[in-house]
């Protein structure tokens, strides 16, 4: 009979709040999603790489860029004249990264029975790509504008405003997702996409040893500042589909 109780006994506190942190642990991990839109504009960067290398071809020409030119500040002012292309594949593939993210949240929520609020990851996205789209169009009309974008060159010029947009969405989802492993990819994204925009990665590579001899050479030393933020979402965003695979056993 003492034997039955003992098996009947409840549970000690320290089992019950064990067993509730594990449970809370696997409810996080279940509803993380965010390696797919990692992967996602991962893979959206790499896709942008040939419009970068295209732009590099042809020399920039005195007043070939006005700020009525196009999506000035998603294209920037790379060495060539084809950078008009880059601004528009951004803009629309902002947009839409941003649209397929909440719908694969959506999704995911369903599957999994457990909700990301999402929609501020889209706002945030969103708002920021069409900003970047009507402000320089609009400093024509309204000509205070300038001083909000055009002291920031530094930040544009290169056609890489796109990777800090994407970097804020970031922010905006590790908050939503609280995930500081999120946070954590998002802060390292930010450094790589902030030394893209603000210094050429190939000068690294020149000092390796790196000489291009031909003129297509030299379109692809517009690469690395492409790259590398790529590669830092593909990475995490493998990463964190392993994690997720492995059932929660690390930490998301």
């Amino acid at each position: 009979m003492a034997e039955q109780e003992a098996h009947t006994a409840p549970e000690q506190p320290e089992e019950l709040l064990g067993e509730l942190a594990d449970l809370r642990r696997r409810t996080r991990t279940t509803r993380h999603g965010y390696w797919f839109p990692l992967i996602l504009f991962g893979l959206l960067t790499c896709g942008a790489a040939p419009l970068y290398v295209a732009a590099a071809a042809v020399p920039t020409r005195s007043g070939a860029y006005t700020v009525d030119a196009g999506p000035l500040l998603l294209s920037g002012m790379p060495a060539g004249t084809s950078s008009f292309y880059v601004g528009w594949y951004w803009a629309l593939a902002l947009v839409g990264g941003y649209l397929l993210t909440l719908l694969w949240y959506r999704w995911h929520a369903r599957r999994s029975g457990v909700w990301t609020p999402a929609r501020g990851y889209l706002i945030t996205g969103v708002a920021l790509t069409v900003l970047a789209l009507v402000i320089p169009p609009l400093t024509g009309l309204l000509h205070f504008l300038q001083g909000l974008w055009l002291p920031l060159g530094d930040v544009w010029l290169r056609g890489t405003l796109a990777f800090l947009i994407i970097a804020a969405g970031l922010w905006a989802l590790a908050r939503a997702e609280r995930s500081r492993a999120l946070a954590v990819i998002a802060l390292v994204y930010t450094g790589a996409a902030l030394l893209s925009s603000l210094y050429n990665i190939e000068n690294v590579f020149f000092r390796l040893g790196w000489n291009p001899r031909t003129p297509f050479g030299w379109q692809l030393t517009a690469l690395p500042n492409v790259l590398l933020p790529a590669a830092v979402l593909l990475a995490a965003g493998l990463g964190a589909f392993l994690v997720q695979r492995r059932g929660g056993r690390g930490t998301a």
